[in-house]
């Protein structure tokens, strides 16, 4: 037991260093001993329980036991279709249920966990399942606990331990030495697996990884794996439940309607049994199964990860986006341009992270100190692997600067080791390191540090009075110009070996500015101006000077009010002295919120969804996650950003672009509308089969189609014809509509409109072929009803086609665009033949052979749907366009 030894004798028992961690050679071993540092998964339900699953929905019961009655009334053929249907549904269901799982089983590959480890005395960043037993960890601010850790320094450190212990309240962490019998929750000298930093920073070595750690025994842990009701498919549900009841009544409807006509008992209830497989949308279940499961993957193909299947609809109702500004608006890439030192403005050339540039006058004293108070007291490191700097991009910028005037931090770091650090909070804005000369370096923001300096130092190494007029009128001049502005001090001679917030909040000496920018996104410029015209709101949360922030805003186009205007900028200071309510008045019509604490945040979410907005939130720092909670939808960033922002989110970004949202976007619209789409089109096929046996039963006329000829309809077009609404390219010029409200209906009026029309004219021209044929051309009722089956097949082929698009021509949306459809149609087409003039056919669904003037009736009939529906879009396009 770890927490009850002493850091020394935990050393020697790890058979590990503090200093310089594990060798090579004793990862290896270890790695072969104790495997990868990862958590093998409670399996979720059995596949045979899964499949079961499928079957369990009221309507589906409806089709089984209609089976099951007409099993036992001899009507065999009737009975084993109907089962056939019932278990095609299935297994396309379970098929789909089952790569869904498999998606989200896979989904932690995507997301891979870091770590800050030592080894051979160098600081690495490498792939959390990497680290062994012994392996010596640091820990800041923002981090996820990669394994069981025996904490051997601590500074203000303090986690988060609920998704573990329950403990609702940070824990403050320490290195004593504790009792044996110290309960999981009190024990202070460890970070456990899968709890997160909040606060501070922290050493340690891991003594327990993958299933050894505690999280790892815990038996109820949640499986990756889980599914979600999405709101559409819980509308769906309810849509079905209420559909089940109609079907039910008018069933029951027609049995007792035949009874009193006195039809027989079993061509009575038939007729019933008709009625009811008519009216069941058999394959709804399955094709929004589909239609979600591949948007979620165009999603990923997007580089955008959806971890909760509900914002894949609700992003289609996306009103409002709050973007952080570093690395989803800009590049990501700071680079140090101008420092102010000594009261000299020194410029440095360059972009991005090379060091082959150099600063343009040669160094002074003060400038050299204020470079290296930014190499030291930095978090970022080299990795000897990859040859590349990691770490935060402001912090990697400032060693580039440093390594321009041929400071190399790995032999600064050496030669001046850092013994004791205050991390960067964002409620200190700044950042301090006590060297072993007893010089404490400190950066951070001017307006946070400025009060604490009480002297400057000046090109030649002497001290002056600070010139806090001269150094806060410097920084505005550097911010209007769009650049991040840090501010370096020094304190000479600390007596300890300690390092306190009080120890840096007077006496600091100012040593410079440093000035770098990260410049705007030309995808994001683009994807912004491509938002605005969808109606969809952009407002940038940052933490930069609100002058900084207006001029990137300004840049980019960022602002609501109209082409001339400036950015509406607002910071942290003002937003704390608003009410709740004054804040849901302004919130609407400021354009970036500047200087922003995480509480700010947090309230700005709530003030604009009091608007009635859908409102999408991006970070990627443990400040963010609150807001990220709140937010209808969360997007963390997947490679910058931290663990806990990424487990508050609802989609991962893996490029950390906003360019990606936007997309993201267009694909939710995307996949609600080919649900929609796919709605319009099975429901007026399935409700002109119900109509067309409810006329039948109640003005006492021959029915023209039979119950197994109706699922043959439904099972073989769902497949062929349903599903290909999946592939269905995203239309142009759907970016430039508004969001969707989240209050609408699945089905509008005019959608209704067309459902209804259409059945109708399905339901027509199936009797008018039926009357044709067997009453006026006296052909048999097996050809009749073999002809009817055909015009609804073709018709709704023809009407697949239509509803491409809800307003547009088919020819205008491109029948071509979508392949799968084209194919489904041929395939379709063929089957209908095999269908028609096979005698196994014949005997199975009591049809008989047509004639080739019989074919021409039917594609008549199709074509017939084709224009009508074609020419209702003409006629609503010139009324649209009047009324514009």
């Amino acid at each position: 037991m770890s927490y009850t030894q002493s850091i020394s004798a935990l050393i020697k028992a790890q058979d590990t260093n503090k200093n310089s961690g594990l060798t090579s050679a004793q990862v290896q071993e270890r790695q072969a001993k104790y495997g990868l540092n990862q958590i093998e998964l409670k399996e979720g339900k059995s596949a045979l329980v899964r499949f079961l699953l499928q079957i369990h929905q009221p309507l589906i019961y409806v089709l089984i036991l209609s089976a099951t009655i007409a099993l036992f009334l001899g009507e065999y053929v009737d009975a084993s279709v109907i089962y056939g249907v019932v278990l095609g549904n299935a297994i396309m269901g379970f098929v789909q249920e089952d790569k869904a799982l498999k998606d989200l089983a896979n989904l932690s590959k995507s997301i891979e966990q870091h770590a800050q480890v030592i080894r051979d005395g160098s600081v690495l960043y490498l792939n959390a399942k990497e680290l062994v037993p012994g392996d010596i960890v640091l820990l800041q601010s923002g981090d996820k606990v990669p394994a069981d850790i025996r904490l051997i320094q601590s500074q203000d450190l303090k986690t988060d331990e609920s998704a573990l212990t329950g403990e609702s309240l940070p824990v403050e962490k320490n290195t004593e030495i504790l009792a044996k019998e110290t309960l999981l929750a009190d024990r202070t000298n460890m970070a456990y697996a899968s709890t997160l930093v909040i606060f501070g920073s922290g050493k340690g070595v891991v003594v327990s990884t993958g299933n050894k750690t505690e999280i790892g025994k815990i038996s109820e842990m949640i499986s990756n794996a889980e599914t979600f009701k999405t709101p559409l498919t819980l509308k769906i549900e309810e849509f079905s439940g209420k559909l089940l009841w109609l079907i039910v009544f008018f069933s029951v409807l027609a049995f007792v309607v035949g009874w009193f006509k006195g039809m027989p008992f079993v061509d009575t209830f038939m007729s019933g049994v008709a009625m009811a497989v008519a009216a069941i949308p058999e394959g709804l279940p399955a094709a929004v199964t589909i239609i979600l499961a591949i948007g979620v993957n165009r999603m990923l193909k997007r580089k955008a990860i959806v971890r909760r299947l509900p914002a894949v609809e609700t992003l289609g109702s996306t009103g409002i986006i709050c973007s952080d500004k570093t690395g989803t608006l800009t590049e990501n890439k700071m680079t140090v341009k101008k420092i102010w030192s000594a009261c000299k403005d020194y410029e440095v050339e360059g972009n991005g992270y090379t060091i082959d540039d150099k600063i343009t006058d040669a160094p002074d004293k003060a400038l050299t100190a204020c470079l290296k108070a930014g190499a030291l007291c930095n978090t970022a490191g080299f990795n000897p692997k990859s040859k590349e700097i990691l770490g935060d991009p402001t912090e990697i910028a400032l060693l580039v600067s440093a390594f321009k005037i041929g400071m190399d931090y790995r032999k600064l770091q050496k030669e001046t080791p850092v013994i004791a650090t205050i991390p960067f909070e964002s409620a200190y804005q700044y950042m301090a390191c006590l060297c072993a000369d007893k010089t404490i370096y400190v950066k951070g923001a001017t307006e946070a540090l400025l009060p604490f300096c009480s002297h400057q130092m000046t090109e030649n190494g002497d001290m002056v009075p600070v010139d806090r007029k001269a150094v806060t009128e410097k920084m505005e001049a550097l911010a209007r110009q769009g650049l991040r502005v840090l501010l370096c001090a020094t304190k000479l001679k600390h007596p300890t070996d300690t390092l306190e917030h009080t120890d840096v909040q007077e006496g600091l000496v100012f040593l410079g500015l440093q000035a770098m920018i990260d410049p705007p996104r030309k995808e994001a410029i683009r994807a912004i101006k491509t938002c605005h015209t969808a109606g969809i709101t952009i407002k940038m949360i940052t933490g930069d000077h609100a002058v900084t922030a207006r001029a990137i805003a300004a840049q980019m186009n960022l602002h609501g009010h109209g082409d001339e205007k400036e950015p509406v900028v607002m910071n942290g200071a003002e937003i704390s002295q608003l009410t709740d309510e004054n804040l849901f008045d302004c919130a609407m019509d400021i354009d970036v919120f500047a200087r922003v604490a995480p509480e700010d945040k947090l309230r700005l979410v709530k003030a604009l969804q009091k608007h009635n907005c859908i409102v999408a939130m991006t970070g990627d720092g443990v400040n963010d996650a609150p807001a990220l909670k709140q937010s209808n939808i969360g997007i963390a960033m997947g490679q910058n950003g931290t663990d806990v922002a990424k487990d508050a989110s609802d989609i991962i970004l893996m490029d950390d672009n906003f360019a990606t949202i936007e997309s993201a976007v267009e694909e939710g619209r995307g996949v609600f509308d080919n649900l929609v789409k796919f709605i319009l089109w099975t429901l007026p096929i399935s409700f002109a089969e119900a109509l067309i046996v409810m006329i039948a039963i109640f003005f006492n006329l021959r029915t023209p189609i039979s119950p197994v000829q109706i699922l043959w309809i439904n099972m073989v077009t769902t497949i062929l014809l349903g599903v290909t609404f999946s592939f269905e390219p995203i239309e142009k010029g759907i970016m430039n509509r508004k969001p969707r409200s989240p209050d609408a209906p699945i089905l509008t009026k005019a959608v209704l409109y067309r459902i209804i029309s259409t059945m109708l004219l399905f339901t027509a021209l199936s009797f008018f072929a039926f009357d044709l044929l067997v009453d006026e051309q006296h052909k048999s009722e097996a050809v009749g009803r073999a002809v009817v089956v055909n015009v609804l097949v073709f018709s709704g082929i023809m009407f697949m086609f239509c509803c491409k698009s809800f307003d547009k021509s088919m020819f205008k949306t491109g029948i071509s665009s979508n392949r799968w459809m084209i194919w489904g149609g041929i395939l379709m087409a063929l089957l209908q033949v095999l269908f028609t003039h096979t005698k196994l056919f014949h005997i199975a669904f009591k049809t008989g052979p047509i004639s080739l003037q019989n074919w021409g009736l039917i594609l008549a009939c199709a074509g017939l749907v084709g224009v009508m529906t074609e020419t209702e879009k003409f006629v609503v396009r010139r009324l649209e366009k009047r009324k514009s």
